[in-house]
């Protein structure tokens, strides 16, 4: 098996699961310090089920299954993991799909979109590679009010990656 470790999660090759570990430094931790958040948060998002962005770091939905439970073999060839925390909640967050399928830019963030983002997320940017939301319920959580999702197309040595931030920019 192929082990890899990054954020708050260890993922086996084909598994999402949770192992404490140290966390890397990533754009929205480097935001979330750089800038004062626009409102000061008060606690991660806990809708029922939620396990995205905002969501407490112990709920994210590493399964991709709609469950917040612990890590399970996940189907098919896509896993998520957590790479920044922010307060304590999920601040970024990325997903690979090593699948040969035809799959797009388009469909790397549709990967990371729904139902990661909080329900009063509206999407206010869209490009070929990238796409922001507003939400209300983000910047309650965690400060950030955007969330900036990109995606990358694979190479010889990287599959399809596409990752989300919260962030104090609503620019691509």
């Amino acid at each position: 098996m192929f082990l890899v470790a990054v954020g708050a999660f260890a993922l086996l090759s084909g598994c999402g699961g949770r192992h404490p570990s140290s966390r890397a430094s990533s754009p929205a931790t480097a935001a979330a310090r750089s800038r004062p958040p626009q409102t000061p948060p008060t606690s991660c998002i806990t809708a029922s089920g939620y396990g995205g962005l905002g969501a407490a770091e112990n709920l994210f939905d590493a399964n991709n299954n709609n469950t917040t439970g612990p890590g399970e073999p996940t189907p098919g060839a896509a896993w998520y993991q957590v790479v920044a925390v922010v307060n304590g909640c999920v601040g970024a967050y990325s997903v690979q799909n090593s699948s040969a399928t035809g799959l797009g830019t388009d469909d790397m963030l549709i990967l990371v979109s729904r139902p990661y983002l909080p329900t009063d997320a509206k999407q206010v940017v869209s490009t070929g590679r990238c796409a922001v939301w507003e939400s209300a319920a983000l910047q309650r959580a965690i400060g950030l009010r955007y969330a900036k999702a990109t995606a990358s197309p694979p190479s010889a040595s990287q599959p399809w990656r596409a990752q989300v931030e919260a962030t104090f920019d609503p620019r691509c």
